[in-house]
């Protein structure tokens, strides 16, 4: 039988800052760094910041529609990067809710 190969949303506790630190958002190719902001990067050929330095381990996108995010997963793929792809509400909620904390320590 042939493996049938298909994309799932997997949740898992990740350190919020350690993904901030390695996560490059985009709207379809292009996009920033979280880490320091850092505009224009493309994430099929920048593996790093140009303005920090730091390797991307992680995508997260603004894109909703399911072929759009197939999308991107097929390009990653296709290149072979080493890229997991988040789904930015829930990073974004996780990154609030942290600073939420902070703020009444």
């Amino acid at each position: 039988m042939a493996q049938q190969h298909k994309s799932v949303r997997v949740w898992q506790k990740l350190d919020v800052n350690e993904v901030r630190k390695h996560l490059l958002i985009i709207d379809d190719l292009y996009g920033s760094c979280a880490n320091c902001k850092q505009l224009g990067l493309n994430y099929l050929k920048d593996a790093q910041c140009t303005g920090c330095g730091t390797e991307f381990r992680y995508l997260a996108t603004t894109l909703k529609a399911p072929g759009e995010v197939a999308r991107i997963l097929g390009r990653i793929e296709k290149e072979g990067l080493k890229l997991a792809v988040l789904d930015r509400d829930d990073f974004e909620r996780a990154e609030a809710k942290d600073a939420l904390n902070d703020l009444f320590k």
